[in-house]
């Protein structure tokens, strides 16, 4: 039992987990997970009152605007529901797969970063002006951004009944619309509206969105380039030697440089490039490497 619980250090590459809880590699996607569960037991222990009274980012204007909610409410539940549930899950299986396939863990929190400070600022000018008593809390609204930046990044997928990913983010966004305007919500409306044409500026700075080359890229990391496979060394005529026990000093640089190969092989083409016997082969690297 205190060894499926133990806490262990993730990897140095950046598709890898922050660190491990047992068998659970902990990545960014789920550090959100984990402070939304907390959100929700605050909202037990405290009620929904307290939590909106000290997370949720409320009266939006500057006299009166208390500066940790700009990054606290996402993690806060005045109310809870069902669709709180959902968007913590969607969260969770959109982000992942955004994490591990493009921007690795430490790219993909500085865009969360990014995003919840572009969602806030958007808050407080549009709250302000439109109407001070307005409450932004909960997972949904960068929910929302993560899985429609998902949807950009890859439009031909099919979810089921074989709808393509850019249809079903078509419905999303109409019902979304629907549901602003229907409830006369427009400080929520103008948030989500501007929120996501800003988004996906910023989304495109991380190297998101290529097949949107019409959306400038000013800032960010260039587009990575496909591992070169590596050469063939010629062998040379001689006797063989059998390899022993003394090999093993040589062997972790070898198993470093195999690991840097597949890995920068995810990085350029995503985890789908991998065959079955390099997985299996990168599943064996890091655990030589867990144990060493």
């Amino acid at each position: 039992m205190r060894e499926r619980f133990r806490l262990s250090p993730g990897g140095r590459y950046p598709h890898e987990p922050w660190f491990h809880i047992g068998s659970l590699g902990v990545t960014t996607t789920w550090l959100v997970v984990f402070a939304s569960i907390v959100g929700l037991v605050l909202f037990a222990a405290m009620g929904g009152e307290g939590v909106a009274n000290g997370l949720a980012l409320i009266q939006p204007n500057l006299a009166e605007l208390k500066l940790w909610t700009l990054v606290t409410w996402p993690f806060a539940y005045p109310q809870f529901s069902i669709f709180d549930v959902l968007a913590i899950f969607f969260f969770w299986y959109f982000g992942s797969d955004l994490e591990r396939n493009e921007l690795g863990k430490v790219r993909f929190a500085w865009m969360l970063v990014a995003f919840t400070a572009v969602i806030s600022v958007l808050t407080v000018l549009f709250g302000s002006v439109l109407d001070p008593t307005y409450l932004l809390a909960g997972l949904g609204m960068l929910e929302m951004m993560v899985v429609l930046v998902w949807i950009a990044q890859w439009p031909d997928r099919m979810f089921i009944f074989n709808i393509p990913a850019w249809l079903f983010g078509v419905i999303l966004v109409g019902i979304q619309l629907i549901q602003y305007l229907g409830y006369r919500s427009w400080v929520m409306l103008l948030v989500f509206v501007v929120g996501l044409c800003v988004n996906a500026f910023v989304a495109r700075q991380f190297g998101l969105l290529d097949k949107f080359a019409w959306i400038p890229q000013v800032a960010g990391p260039p587009q990575p380039k496909a591992a070169k496979p590596a050469k063939a060394k010629k062998r040379k005529s001689g006797p063989t030697v059998v390899a022993g026990p003394w090999e093993s000093s040589s062997a972790a640089p070898r198993d470093d440089q195999r690991m840097d190969e597949l890995l920068d092989k995810i990085h350029a083409q995503g985890a789908d490039s991998l065959t079955s016997k390099e997985k299996k082969e990168l599943m064996q690297l890091r655990e030589r490497r867990r144990r060493s």
